[in-house]
């Protein structure tokens, strides 16, 4: 019989500073009792900081290896770091983890039930995070559609090609073309 596969997963917030002297700044703050939520707004360097530095749902495997292991060795209402990674320096904090959860239930990671405004902010935590990685726009796209990053492959899966590839462009600050082949774009019907 196969042993049922069981994941931990955890949500957490997280505020992205580029020194570790205002990392540790702001988590001496947030010791002292301010918002981590409001110091997020004020001071992250990534996108997520529009929602206050949540990053929703996320199992092993979806966040860079440090930020990975500080955010797994947390016990749930901490706040931990800072933490360093090629993206800067972290402070994290830990507010629901979920033990045992089959990988395919439980909380959603890719959050099949959400409406495509939070996908897309997905989508584009995900496209940010690639492209601080030093991965060209193109090779995002293939990241997206790899298995192995499995909820940027959901949310790919849910909003498609043409979504993604938007995200993608806005995250690098290119322009998309408008297809040419598809002239309703202005709002006239093709054959009316």
């Amino acid at each position: 019989m196969v042993k049922e596969r069981k994941v931990k997963k955890v949500q957490a917030r997280h505020i992205l500073v580029g020194s570790k002297e205002l990392a540790d700044e702001l988590k001496a703050r947030i010791d002292e009792g301010e918002e981590f939520t409001k110091l997020a707004e004020e001071h992250s360097e990534c996108p997520s900081k529009k929602r206050g530095g949540d990053l929703g749902w996320f199992g092993k495997g979806a966040m860079v290896r440090p930020f990975e292991v500080a955010a797994f060795t947390a016990q749930e209402g901490d706040v931990v770091g800072p933490i360093k990674t090629e993206f800067g320096w972290h402070v994290i904090y830990v507010y629901e983890i979920q033990e045992d959860v089959d990988p395919d239930s439980g909380p959603p990671t890719g959050d099949e039930d959400a409406d495509e405004d939070t996908l897309r902010l997905v989508a584009e935590n995900y496209a940010h995070e690639f492209m601080m990685l030093g991965y060209t726009s193109k090779k995002v796209l293939s990241l997206f559609t790899s298995p192995h990053f499995k909820s940027a492959n959901t949310v790919y899966n849910i909003l498609g090609v043409k979504v993604i590839n938007e995200v993608i462009a806005q995250v690098f600050g290119q322009t998309i073309e408008p297809a040419k082949s598809n002239p309703d774009e202005n709002g006239k019907a093709k054959d009316s």
